[in-house]
């Protein structure tokens, strides 16, 4: 099972999942971790370049990374859009909302099951 967070620091779950810095990749086999993978999250890069009346959209975050994330099993952020969500989904990638801000701990949980 792949598993992805949006961070910044790759230790906790970012606030705003569209303007992370990264998306946490990590895979769980067997109740261990066998991979664990950095991805770049361009949005943050295309919001400097672009200034428009409503900062932060209409940057194509909701196509570019369901893309980013191909292959991931489950999406687990702090808060998350309905359209990102939904286009999650649409991807094939189950979206799951937390309180939790730890990464460890998250999968600490999920190795658990």
């Amino acid at each position: 099972m792949k598993i992805a967070f949006p961070t910044n620091n790759l230790k906790t779950i970012s606030s705003h999942t569209s303007l992370s810095k990264y998306f946490a990749v990590i895979e769980i086999k067997d109740g261990e971790i066998t991979d664990r993978v950095a991805i770049k999250n361009p949005i943050p890069e295309l919001a400097k370049q672009t200034q428009t009346e409503e900062p932060n959209r209409g940057l194509g975050a909701g196509r570019i990374i369901p893309q980013l994330l191909k292959g991931v099993d489950v999406f687990i952020a702090n808060q998350i859009g309905d359209g990102m969500k939904s286009n999650l989904n649409a991807a094939g990638i189950k979206v799951i909302e937390t309180q939790i801000k730890d990464i460890k701990t998250i999968i600490d949980e999920f190795m658990e099951v």
